[in-house]
C-alpha cells in the first residue's frame, strides 16, 4: 500500500510539474507583469526600460515566428523556394538580427545599471519607498535576464536560418550580396 501511494504520489508530482519545465523563455517572460511605479526616478526609468525592452523583444520573437514559418515551408514543399522569396525571407533575417544586435547593447547597459540601483537601493529616500525600490529592481533585473535569454535564443536561430537559406541560394547557383 505504501509503494502505491508513493508512486501515485510521485507521478502526480511529475505530472503538475511537467508544464513548467517545458516552457520557452518568450512563454515565461510574457507572464511577468510590468511593476506598478515606486516613486523614485531613477528606479522608476530602469524598470520602463527593462520592460520596455523585454516587450520590443517578445514582439521580435512574434515576427521571427511568422518568417520561421515561411522558411519552414520550403522544407514542407507549402513554399516554393525561388530566389525572390528565399532573398526575401534572407533580407528579413538580416534585419531581425541587426535590431537583436542593438538590443544587446540595451541589455548590457541595463544589466549594469540594475546591478548598481539593487546594490544602492538601501538608500533610497524616503525610506518608505525601500521595498518598492528594491522588488522592482529585482522584478526589472529578471526582465532584463529574460531579455539576454531571448536574445541569445533568436540570435542563434536566425543565425542558423540564414546560413541554410544562403545554402538554398548557393543550390540555385544564386549568392547573397553583402553591403
Amino acid at each position: 500500500m505504501f509503494l502505491k501511494n508513493a508512486i501515485f504520489l510521485i507521478s502526480l508530482s511529475l505530472f503538475l510539474s511537467a508544464p513548467l519545465f517545458g516552457q520557452s523563455t518568450s512563454e515565461e517572460a510574457k507572464k511577468l507583469q510590468r511593476p506598478k511605479d515606486s516613486g523614485i526616478t531613477d528606479y522608476d526609468e530602469f524598470k520602463n526600460s527593462s520592460f520596455n525592452l523585454l516587450q520590443e523583444l517578445l514582439k521580435t520573437d512574434d515576427n521571427y515566428a511568422k518568417i520561421k514559418t515561411d522558411i519552414n515551408g520550403y522544407a514542407e514543399g507549402t513554399r516554393d523556394a525561388t530566389v525572390a522569396n528565399i532573398k526575401g525571407d534572407y533580407g528579413k533575417l538580416k534585419k531581425l538580427k541587426k535590431s537583436t544586435e542593438v538590443m544587446d547593447d540595451k541589455v548590457k547597459s541595463l544589466s549594469s545599471e540594475g546591478e548598481e540601483l539593487l546594490k544602492n537601493a538601501s538608500r533610497v529616500k524616503p525610506v518608505t519607498k525601500v521595498k518598492a525600490a528594491t522588488s522592482n529592481t529585482k522584478k526589472s533585473i529578471k526582465a532584463v535576464d529574460y531579455s539576454k535569454s531571448m536574445m541569445s535564443e533568436i540570435t542563434t536561430e536566425v543565425t542558423e536560418d540564414m546560413e541554410m537559406l544562403s545554402g538554398k541560394l548557393a543550390d540555385l547557383g544564386e549568392e547573397i550580396e553583402e553591403e
